[in-house]
């Protein structure tokens, strides 16, 4: 089976599972979207989501964000971690994008093709493919495929890509075989999976609802059941 077609076949496993996902944190906005998946690097959505409240709260207005002193920004985000590289993003960010577009506004991307978009957003100091491609897939519907941690875990146990691929690797190969509407629900659901089933230590092969196509998985399967035949 060709990779669309498996892709194809996991979205649709995984909608019967966990069904269509609803709204998600990063609706909305494009600027405090790509504030709030700055804020999302290597930390957990609960820290994610107290810097980004607590940084809303200090600064309301964008403007009032963008002139704010680097360490008044790194102490209202510092529950996030690495509060100094992100401030140091999220203010390059704004001061680029006034200076280039005379305001804070990121909606000239939805006129650019995908690859043209990303590579704006890439261009920007500490963003990388993952954080380009929630931004463009969540606040302008572009057929961009988010890879984090989990999916790439559940990708690589799934052979979808190769066992060295880093997260812009897996993204950029995943997502012209991704079918054309199932981006957002199967990064969700691949997302959800990976926390709740296909963990990084002690994975719930005998309750994921990938276990008939995934190799890891049947493996794993075949090898308990000779011991029990032992």
């Amino acid at each position: 089976m060709d990779l669309s077609r498996r892709l194809a076949d996991i979205s649709r496993r995984l909608g019967a599972r966990f069904g269509r996902p609803g709204r998600c944190a990063h609706e909305g906005d494009p600027v405090r979207n790509l504030i709030l998946t700055i804020l999302s690097q290597n930390t957990t959505d609960g820290n994610r989501d107290r810097a980004f409240s607590s940084l809303v709260r200090r600064f309301p207005e964008i403007p009032r964000l963008a002139g704010a002193k680097p360490e008044q920004v790194e102490g209202a985000i510092r529950v996030g971690g690495l509060a100094q590289a992100k401030a140091k993003a999220i203010l390059s960010a704004l001061v680029r994008l006034k200076r280039e577009h005379g305001k804070y506004t990121l909606d000239f991307l939805q006129t650019m093709a995908l690859p043209e978009a990303r590579a704006y957003l890439t261009s920007l100091p500490g963003v990388g493919v993952k954080t380009a491609n929630v931004v463009l897939l969540f606040s302008f519907g572009k057929e961009a495929f988010p890879v984090d941690t989990h999916i790439l875990r559940v990708a690589k146990r799934l052979r979808l890509v190769p066992p060295a691929a880093d997260l812009s690797r897996a993204a950029l190969s995943l997502e012209p075989h991704v079918p054309q509407g199932e981006q957002m629900p199967l990064h969700l659901n691949m997302i959800r999976l990976g926390r709740e089933i296909c963990r990084p230590r002690n994975p719930l092969h005998a309750d994921c609802p990938l276990l008939p196509v995934c190799p890891e998985g049947i493996r794993d399967k075949e090898k308990r059941s000779a011991l029990l035949h032992k």
